[in-house]
């Protein structure tokens, strides 16, 4: 059984990734397995697409 990721905190995108050095908020090289990836981006883009289409609560 594998152990989840710690959640980002916002200082992790401030930095470069420790493996490929990749810039702030960019995505990985292919190769990399540690950071910001291309599935991250689909994910972070359906959660935003999700909360945008989200009806704002009743009064």
């Amino acid at each position: 059984m594998s152990i989840p990721p710690p959640p980002f905190e916002p200082a992790d995108f401030d930095e470069r990734c420790e493996t490929c050095h990749a810039p702030p908020g960019q995505l990985c090289q292919a190769w990399c397995d540690t950071g910001y990836t291309a599935e991250d981006a689909r994910a972070d883009a359906e959660r935003h697409d999700a909360h945008r289409d989200a009806k704002p609560p009743a009064p």
